[in-house]
């Protein structure tokens, strides 16, 4: 592994993995956007850009306040091209371009095997980055389509870009307000869909983590009986060598009493 592969600079695989997603998927809805000519779309992009945008901002924030040279990271790895792409403005994430290439190349010297190992070390990290972002793609592609099927029809209750939005948040997470639904037979093909993979998503992460924090209480109680039986047996132990002691002290008061008897004769 390089210098540059164990700079600080560099998290674990898992947060660089989401980081790199995240960079990807922002650059994509730049393009996405030049291509679209429905501007209630387009704003759906726009809006889920700007939400990016926070994310990839604290990622900045992260590593230039975890990193021991702040000016190195800064100038040198290119820490201010991170930076701008950061701003909320649609097409800054271009330059976020340099990141994926040294997220890219950090992962190649890492190397494949490496990667691997972290992720079975590690399982609980590489899944909630794994299920963060397909939520994130979730609700960006269900409320994409969901504004252009339901737009144009005279009864529909998603009609604003806001809307497709809050739809496809409440949905996914499969809390379902109902206050906006679809009316169109396309909206409710799009929204089956999204509840679907909503449930299946949350329902892997709550059984994830439901068994390793089984798995945690089981090694908890091991851990705590095996403590439990060294403590007894160290008990018993003190209890042997105590009644040692007295045993011993008992057949010298002895040997004294037989001392006085004789001496008295």
């Amino acid at each position: 592994m390089t210098d540059k592969a164990n700079s600080d600079e560099y998290k674990n695989f898992s947060y660089e993995l989401f980081i790199l997603a995240i960079s990807i998927l922002a650059i994509l809805n730049v393009f996405i956007i030049f291509l679209t000519t429905d501007p209630e779309m387009d704003e759906v992009l726009l809006i889920v850009n700007f939400a990016l945008s926070l994310i990839l901002f604290i990622d900045f924030g992260y590593r230039f306040f975890t990193v021991k040279s702040k000016a190195n990271y800064f100038l040198r790895q290119f820490g201010w091209l991170d930076l701008l792409g950061s701003f909320p403005l649609f097409w800054m994430p271009i330059f976020r371009l340099v990141r994926i290439v040294r997220i890219l190349r950090f992962f190649r010297q890492v190397g494949a095997f490496a990667l691997m190992r972290e992720i079975r070390h590690k399982p609980a990290a590489s899944i909630l980055a794994l299920v963060s972002f397909l939520v994130i793609i979730v609700i960006q592609i269900g409320s994409y389509l969901m504004i252009g099927a339901e737009s144009r029809s005279a009864d529909a209750t998603i009609t604003k870009p806001f809307d497709a939005l809050w739809w496809a948040l409440v949905t996914v997470t499969t809390v379902g307000y109902g206050d906006k639904y679809p009316v169109t037979n396309m909206g409710r093909v799009i929204g089956a869909l999204v509840i679907l993979l909503g449930v299946i998503m949350f329902s892997v992460l709550t059984s994830f983590f439901s068994s390793k924090f089984y798995e945690r209480g089981q090694a908890d109680s091991e851990q705590l009986l095996n403590t439990a039986e060294i403590d007894l047996q160290e008990l018993h132990s003190l209890i042997e060598q105590q009644s040692n002691t007295l045993a011993k002290l008992e057949v010298r008061l002895e040997s004294i009493d037989q001392k006085i008897d004789g001496s008295s004769e």
